[in-house]
C-alpha cells in the first residue's frame, strides 16, 4: 500500500464519483486518487458504504415531517428504500467481484512464487552439479598431469636405454669388423703358408732321384707338417667362425632390442599425441589448462642403428 492514503481521501473520492453520476468502484477510486492498493481501497470503500445509511437519515427525517402528505411520504420512503437496496446490492456485487479478482491475483502470485522457488531450486541443483563437475574435471586434470609426468619419465628412460643400445650396437659392429678383419688376415696367412709349403714340396720332389728316400722322408714330414698346419688352421678358422656366429647372434639380439624399444617409444609418442589433444577438449568445456610437452628424443633408424653409421656386411 502506498503511504499517505486515508479514509477521508477514499470517502471524498467516492462522493465525487457519486456527484459525477458514476458508481464508486475500487478501480475508479484508484484512478481518481492516482494511488492506493486494491485491498486498502476495498476496505475503506466498505466503510463508506456502511456510513452511507447514516448520511441518508436526514432524508428519512424529512420524509417524516408532519406537514408532508402521507402519499408523498410513502412514495419518498419507498424510493429511498429501493435506492438503498439497489446501491447495497451493487456494492456487494462490486465488492464480491473485487474480492474474487484479488483472490485470483493472490493465487496467481502464489503460483508465480512457487514457480520462482522451483526455478531457484533447479538453479541451485544445477550449480551444485556444475561444481561437482568442475571438481571432477580438476581431479581428472591432476590425474592426467601425473600420467603425463610418468610417461615423460618413461620417455626419458627409454631414450637413455635406446642410446645405450645404440652404443652397444656400435661396439658390436666394431668388434664384428675387427674379428672379420683378423679372420681374413689369418686365412690369407694360412693360404700363403700353404702355397709356400707346396712349393717347397714340389722343389724337394724335383731335387733328384738320388735323394728319393730322403726326399720322400722330407716330403712325408712336410706332408705331415702341412696336414698339421691345415688342421690347426682349420681349427683356428672354425673357432673364429664360431666367434663370428656368436657376434652375429649378439648383434641380431641387440638389433631386436633396439627395434622393440623403438616400437615402445613410437607407441608412447602416439599416446602423447593423443594426450596433447585433451587440453583443447577441456577448453571447449570451459576448463583451460596448459601442459608443457617435453621434446621427444631423437628417433633411431628402422634398422635399430644410429643415423650416420653404415651397417657392416660380413
Amino acid at each position: 500500500m502506498a503511504k499517505g492514503i486515508t479514509e477521508a481521501q477514499v470517502h471524498a473520492a467516492a462522493d465525487a464519483l457519486v456527484a459525477a453520476g458514476e458508481r464508486p468502484t475500487v478501480e475508479r477510486i484508484r484512478a481518481h486518487l492516482g494511488t492506493g492498493s486494491p485491498n486498502t481501497v476495498t476496505r475503506l470503500l466498505d466503510s463508506w458504504w456502511q456510513a452511507l445509511g447514516a448520511r441518508l437519515t436526514p432524508q428519512q427525517a424529512w420524509a417524516s415531517i408532519p406537514d408532508v402528505p402521507a402519499e408523498i411520504a410513502a412514495l419518498a420512503g419507498q424510493w429511498w428504500a429501493r435506492a438503498w437496496q439497489q446501491a447495497n446490492e451493487a456494492v456487494h456485487t462490486e465488492v464480491a467481484g473485487e474480492r474474487a479478482q484479488l483472490a485470483n491475483d493472490r493465487v496467481a502470485l502464489d503460483r508465480e512464487r512457487e514457480a520462482m522457488q522451483q526455478a531457484q531450486a533447479r538453479q541451485q541443483q544445477a550449480l551444485a552439479q556444475a561444481q561437482q563437475a568442475e571438481a571432477a574435471v580438476a581431479a581428472r586434470l591432476v590425474d592426467i598431469q601425473r600420467l603425463v609426468e610418468q610417461q615423460t619419465a618413461q620417455l626419458v628412460d627409454l631414450a637413455q636405454q635406446r642410446d645405450a643400445l645404440a652404443t652397444r650396437n656400435g661396439r658390436l659392429d666394431a668388434e664384428y669388423l675387427s674379428v672379420t678383419t683378423r679372420l681374413q688376415a689369418q686365412e690369407a696367412a694360412s693360404t700363403s703358408e700353404r702355397e709356400t709349403l707346396a712349393q717347397q714340396l714340389r722343389a724337394t720332389e724335383d731335387h733328384g732321384h738320388a735323394e728319393v728316400d730322403r726326399a720322400r722322408q722330407e716330403s712325408k714330414a712336410l706332408r705331415t707338417r702341412l696336414t698339421t698346419v691345415e688342421k690347426e688352421r682349420t681349427t683356428e678358422r672354425e673357432r673364429h667362425q664360431h666367434e663370428l656366429v656368436t657376434l652375429r647372434t649378439s648383434l641380431a639380439t641387440a638389433q631386436q632390442d633396439v627395434a622393440a624399444h623403438q616400437a615402445r617409444v613410437e607407441t608412447l609418442e602416439r599416446q602423447w599425441a593423443t594426450l596433447g589433444e585433451l587440453p583443447a577438449i577441456l577448453r571447449a568445456q570451459g576448463q583451460t589448462t596448459k601442459i608443457k610437452r617435453p621434446t621427444p628424443a631423437k628417433k633411431a633408424t628402422k634398422s635399430g642403428r644410429p643415423r650416420g653409421r653404415p651397417a657392416h656386411r660380413p
